[in-house]
């Protein structure tokens, strides 16, 4: 069956990037027509998001205990005409977890990490990045891309797009996902992936939510090295810059090269223009593997 964007926009249902309170009793309330409810503490926290400009108040916050218990709200709340808001750590911003007078899902009580193979793991939607690595770093393997802050839930991200500093080299979070289970907004239970409902799959990765809530989520794996070596150059142009830039991203060794710029460059003794020392560790897999020492002027260093 293929499924297609203005049909599931069709479906009633409109929630947001990333996944507020508990679900007991769900199906029961949704079948005897109450709005089920929880603590006041859990709507207040979910009236707000990250950049705490934007107010909206919630009629209810739950956790779900399962994809079945979302699958019950869904054709609920749009009977009723309800917004349905998918919240996971609450680092959005503009509103985008919220769903004023309406219900929000905190997916934090989603959070289960299921199986690790060679070369996938498969994990609920409110599990965070930095539980999903360490699942896979014992195994010797890693997600190409990993978010700069690691406790963002996984569903929170690949609805958004999924940035991070290898994505130059392996692309978005989203293009490393291998399959997702979704409920739709007229509250079917479905997964898809390249191979199938493709295009639920291409509408719900970087959908912001306006799809499908995003409740188990398989992610493909890599090698993870065994250490890294990490660099800090600094430079007086921009030429010079990019130049090195190019150099260390043609030539296959560096998985992540970013670059900030100063106003001014750094005065003499200041401890900015010292030689950096080279460090290494063990749990960066988004940083140089070590190798021979690329063509880089030393001066530079």
């Amino acid at each position: 069956m293929t499924t297609n964007k203005r049909t599931l926009l069709c479906a009633g249902l409109t929630a947001t990037a990333a996944p507020a309170a508990k679900a007991t009793g769900l199906a029961a309330a949704a079948k005897a027509g109450v709005a089920p409810s929880v603590a006041g503490d859990a709507v207040t926290a979910a009236a707000e998001d990250f950049g705490h400009l934007i107010h909206r108040k919630p009629q209810a916050v739950l956790k779900p205990a399962s994809a079945a218990d979302i699958a019950e709200l869904m054709p609920w709340a749009a009977s009723r005409g309800l917004r349905v808001a998918a919240r996971g750590q609450g680092h959005s911003v503009f509103g985008r977890v919220m769903a004023e007078g309406g219900v929000v899902l905190d997916m934090t009580s989603m959070r289960t990490i299921h199986d690790v193979q060679p070369d996938r793991i498969s994990v609920d939607a409110g599990a965070t990045w930095s539980a999903v690595l360490d699942a896979a770093l014992p195994h010797g393997l890693t997600p190409p891309v990993l978010t700069n802050y690691l406790e963002l839930s996984v569903g929170g991200t690949l609805v958004v797009g999924g940035i991070g500093p290898t994505t130059l080299r392996y692309g978005m979070q989203t293009d490393n996902v291998l399959a997702l289970d979704v409920v739709t907004g007229d509250g079917r239970q479905l997964t898809c992936s390249p191979n199938s409902n493709p295009d639920l799959f291409d509408a719900i990765r970087a959908g912001l939510g306006q799809c499908g809530i995003i409740t188990r989520a398989t992610l493909r794996l890599v090698p993870a090295p065994q250490r890294v070596r990490r660099f800090n150059l600094f430079y007086a142009d921009l030429r010079s810059l990019t130049a090195d830039q190019r150099t260390v991203l043609t030539d296959g060794r560096s998985i992540n090269c970013r670059a900030p710029f100063y106003p001014t460059a750094p005065a003499p003794g200041d401890i900015s223009s010292r030689v950096p020392s080279t460090t290494t560790a063990r749990r960066l897999p988004t940083m140089m593997p070590c190798s021979p020492a690329c063509p880089i002027s030393a001066a530079r260093r």
